[in-house]
């Protein structure tokens, strides 16, 4: 055998190793979507849920500026148990309130704090707020305000017929969470939650809630 052929043959070896069978590229991974339907499921939750994101106020700011009572600190399964939210009583919003960064986090069971233009607007003043009110598969509302403004009113079972100063501004990101169409998504709570991470970077998923810690509040309604 000529010299210059057993050279070659290291490489021709290395070669053929690459395209041997079983041996398989490393593909990029991709995190799974987080379940934003999980609300529709939970058995605390079947009469409904409402969730209120606020920037840049802390939960006792909130609280001073709603003139809502601080009961107690608690824990994700006491905010949500054992789910009758407002059930017998018409004069007070029942939530637990907790810190997320520049955001509050507001969770009512069976609660419509957030979706309340007489608490709501107000509270909006120099900020965002965003409120979903929904649960069982129901259709939702959402409401955003932004310094005393209601920038957004959005019936899921009709998201063409959006109101508020800025609903073509938020298009892009109603058609990106599946708020589009004259008769609404199939799973209403899904889009609308997804629409709130997409617009303040908050994912309210369970997991994510059961971590943070809450303080218990009544509100009176307005």
């Amino acid at each position: 055998m000529k010299r210059r052929s057993v050279l070659l043959l290291p490489s021709l070896a290395a070669l053929a190793g690459c395209g041997s069978p079983g041996v398989a590229e490393p593909r990029p991974s991709h995190p799974a979507k987080p379940d934003y339907s999980w609300p529709d499921r939970h058995r605390d939750l079947t009469r409904g849920f409402c969730f209120t994101l606020v920037r840049g106020l802390t939960p006792h700011q909130i609280i001073d500026k709603v003139g809502g009572d601080e009961l107690e600190r608690v824990e994700w399964p006491r905010v949500i148990g054992p789910g009758d939210g407002e059930a017998g009583v018409r004069s007070r919003f029942f939530g637990g309130v907790a810190r997320a960064g520049s955001w509050s986090v507001l969770v009512e069971d069976n609660g419509s704090l957030g979706v309340t233009p007489a608490i709501v607007q107000p509270l909006s003043a120099r900020r965002w707020v965003y409120g979903y009110r929904g649960g069982g598969g129901r259709p939702g509302r959402l409401m955003v305000y932004r310094d005393g403004d209601l920038a957004l009113d959005l019936d899921t079972s009709a998201p063409e017929r959006a109101t508020g100063s800025r609903v073509d501004e938020f298009r892009p990101d109603l058609l990106a969470a599946g708020l589009s169409g004259e008769k609404g998504p199939a799973q209403p709570t899904s889009a609308g939650l997804n629409f709130l991470a997409v617009r303040t970077g908050i994912k309210l998923t369970e997991e994510w809630l059961s971590t943070l810690s809450y303080v218990l509040v009544a509100v009176p309604q307005a």
